[in-house]
């Protein structure tokens, strides 16, 4: 029973002295002090415990480390601004659970120092000058391997729509983390047709499309290790179709004095509207003769020709893109035959007159001469004829003077005219007002609608409304 006591009192004084001496193989960092003087800085780290360190320098940026070894628990102030002898500060931290590490941060090289223990740890002086030469001890460098960020693509293409042969431009300078990137086009059938590679100090690229339609850019970043983005890169531009031009020239052939109609209102934009037509006018030896631009539809440019010959017309359109046709032209023949300035017309037609609250209707005709003052488009005519109802049975006369202006299959027409007594309701004969409007349905062939009102008071009630047809001679 002696010997178990005696062997159980050996055991605890042999744990209990373990315990003692590994607590006193580990420490703590108490504190640091540090001293600044005119020209040397000193910094002296207090430790508890304290069994030995090492030191080495680390640049870009530049610092100066110290690990203290066993030195589990840090009292000290994890950073203290110091601003002085080319030191920012000092930090100190856990490195590993056994090591303590201080490190100073400089703002660009290291100031000179010296590394000295004292009895409770190491003392540190720095100096503005470089101080007598001291033997240095051995820097252990720090390599620290650090796995690169993966990249992040980014891709703007401008502009989002273009005509054919403008540039394009590839943008892929925001993406992040990238030492070099890739961009492959493809054209509206998914072919691709182009790859580019470009850097982050050259991140744009220029490229043209002579053929409508929508290209996709589809690109890629790469880190310093080669590895490629993941998230999607994308993005696209549309190449407009240009406009196609349609030309009809009405007549082919026809007289000097009489107008040709130039007629691009077929003109097609597979993706937008036409909104301009230029047409041009040469003759035989190519020479220039005259242009006209129109912005509104019809597109359509009625002209006469003063002299015989055989011309070209063309015609360049323009959509709302801003996108030229290729030029469509025709031809057509003028006959040396000179129009002549006068002209008849003959009016035949149905009328409804008012008398009295009342609606008679005559039959009506009348012939007139005309005067071409601008051929094909401003006549003068002075017409005379009359109109006859069967029951009750009554006839009268009517002389007009008309202005007629003419736009091309289509005219109107403003003037005065006197018409005679027909009906004892009126004292006399009596002026009125005329104006008609019509449209040409066959070359010499139109059909009108004439309106006609007194300008006496007298005959104010007696006012007529004609459906006609004319035949031009």
């Amino acid at each position: 029973m002696k010997k178990k006591i005696t062997l159980l009192s050996c055991l605890f004084l042999l744990l209990f002295t373990f315990a003692e001496f590994s607590h006193s193989q580990t420490g703590s960092l108490e504190k640091i002090v540090v001293s600044k003087g005119p020209t040397a800085l000193e910094v002296t780290i207090i430790l508890s415990g304290y069994t030995y360190h090492r030191n080495f320098e680390i640049a870009d940026p530049s610092r100066l480390v110290i690990d203290f070894i066993d030195i589990t628990s840090i009292k000290a102030p994890r950073s203290t601004r110091i601003r002085d002898f080319g030191i920012v500060s000092l930090r100190t931290g856990r490195f590993k659970p056994n090591i303590a590490r201080v490190v100073f941060d400089f703002i660009e090289a290291i100031t000179p120092y010296k590394l000295e223990p004292n009895p409770r740890g190491v003392t540190v002086t720095f100096w503005k000058e470089k101080p007598p030469p001291i033997e240095k001890e051995r820097i252990i460098p720090e390599r620290i391997e650090i796995e690169p960020k993966g990249a992040t693509c980014d891709i703007k293409v401008m502009p989002a729509k273009a005509n054919p042969n403008d540039p394009i431009t590839v943008d892929m300078s925001g993406s992040q983390n990238s030492k070099s990137m890739t961009v492959e086009v493809f054209n509206p059938d998914g072919v691709k047709i182009a790859t580019q590679e470009l850097t982050p100090d050259s991140p744009k690229w220029e490229i043209k499309f002579d053929r409508p339609g929508e290209y996709v850019f589809k690109g890629k970043a790469f880190n310093l290790k080669q590895k490629p983005s993941e998230n999607p890169c994308e993005a696209k531009t549309y190449i407009n179709y240009p406009p196609v031009a349609i030309l009809v020239c009405s007549p082919l052939k026809d007289d000097i004095g009489k107008p040709i109609t130039l007629n691009a209102s077929d003109s097609t934009d597979p993706d937008g509207d036409v909104v301009k037509v230029d047409f041009a006018l040469v003759d035989s030896s190519g020479n220039l003769i005259d242009r006209f631009t129109d912005t509104e539809k019809p597109f359509t440019w009625r002209r006469a020709f003063g002299q015989a010959g055989t011309f070209a017309a063309t015609a360049l359109v323009t959509d709302d893109f801003g996108a030229v046709s290729e030029p469509a032209s025709a031809q057509f023949q003028i006959n040396p035959k000179k129009v002549s300035k006068f002209g008849f017309n003959i009016d035949i037609g149905a009328m409804a007159a008012r008398d009295l609250g009342n609606f008679v209707g005559f039959a009506v005709g009348r012939i007139g001469l005309v005067y071409k003052i601008i051929p094909g488009t401003l006549d003068f005519t002075l017409s005379g004829g009359g109109g006859y109802a069967s029951a009750p049975l009554f006839s009268f006369g009517m002389v007009d003077t008309m202005f007629d202006f003419h736009m091309g299959g289509a005219f109107f027409g403003i003037g005065w005219g006197v018409t005679t007594k027909y009906k004892d309701t009126l004292a006399s004969n009596y002026g009125e007002a005329v104006a008609h409007f019509g449209v040409d349905v066959l070359k010499k062939f139109s059909i009108y609608v004439e309106g006609r009102g007194p300008i006496r008071d007298d005959a104010q009630d007696h006012y007529r409304l004609t459906l006609g047809f004319r035949y031009k001679l």
